[in-house]
């Protein structure tokens, strides 16, 4: 059987249970990758490694090299048998590149300038406010699907239940990234920004999410063009930015985590920064 052959088999077992969003970006990633791939014999696990590993850019190399990883110990599984001997058991993985830490908060400084940039004539965005969208996003710490899926009957006591996803590639999925739900209060921003918004669907902001991140794309560019903004801004560093200032403001991790939808060690690997700068003290 050929590399391409097995894991088209490996994905459509995996396909079960698998996140649609997913499988429609890593996993058609990694497809892509190896089908393209030289080497189609799969007793040459370690051969077809090395190339993937040869291949630009690092990171995604390592995410498909993870992923075949993944295919060689589903191959040699007890109940598949495709293969007699995993080729690849004993492959050390290379160290990572390094890179700078990539979780961005906006400054309390530029966060005014971000949000009015965002505001849109209504004739050019046929009544979108794109402001609210992000606003509502960096007062709850929500990632941007679960702002598009929620629906005014999630909202009770000042607070909003997040329980679905809205997704670029299939629309609204009934349970959350992490598939856990969970309650977020409302602070007065949030609350002003339901109370402005008007009640005209199900949901509270029915508006594509495509063209939401390409307006916030091409403003940030502009904001950073023309020097306004300290870096080109994306919509998730909203959400970077909320868990941060939750943390600096003294709010116990584990609370953050509850409300972000996270454990604690996720916040603090993937959400958590500063949001200002301090002097080191004289000790």
């Amino acid at each position: 059987m050929k590399l391409i052959a097995a894991w088209n088999e490996f994905v459509k077992e995996k396909s079960a249970f698998l996140c649609p969003t997913s499988l429609a970006s890593d996993y058609k990633q990694a497809t892509k990758w190896l089908s393209n791939c030289p080497t189609q014999n799969i007793k040459k696990g370690r051969k077809i490694m090395m190339w993937i590993l040869s291949q630009d850019p690092q990171l995604t190399n390592r995410r498909v090299a993870m992923y075949l990883k993944a295919l060689y110990k589903w191959m040699a599984s007890e109940d598949v048998e495709m293969i007699d001997k995993n080729p690849i058991a004993n492959f050390k993985m290379p160290k990572k590149p390094q890179k700078d830490r990539d979780i961005i908060v906006i400054p309390q400084t530029e966060q005014l300038i971000v949000l009015t940039a965002l505001e849109s004539n209504a004739r050019v965005t046929r009544g979108k406010n794109w402001r609210y969208y992000a606003e509502f996003m960096l007062q709850t710490g929500m990632r941007t699907g679960e702002v598009r899926a929620l629906r005014w009957d999630d909202i009770k006591d000042n607070s909003i239940y997040v329980h679905q996803n809205w997704t670029l590639t299939h629309n609204l999925k009934n349970s959350t990234k992490t598939n856990e739900t969970r309650w977020v209060p409302l602070n007065q921003t949030a609350l002003n920004i339901i109370n402005k918004t008007p009640h005209t669907d199900e949901f509270i902001f029915p508006w594509n999410r495509y063209a939401f991140q390409s307006w916030f794309y091409d403003r940030m560019t502009e904001l950073y063009q023309k020097g306004l903004i300290d870096k080109r801004y994306r919509p998730y560093d909203l959400r970077h930015t909320a868990i941060s200032r939750w943390i600096e403001a003294g709010i116990p991790v584990a609370q953050v985590a509850k409300w972000a939808g996270n454990s604690t060690e996720v916040i603090f690997q993937h959400y958590c920064n500063v949001t200002q700068y301090y002097d080191i003290p004289v000790l």
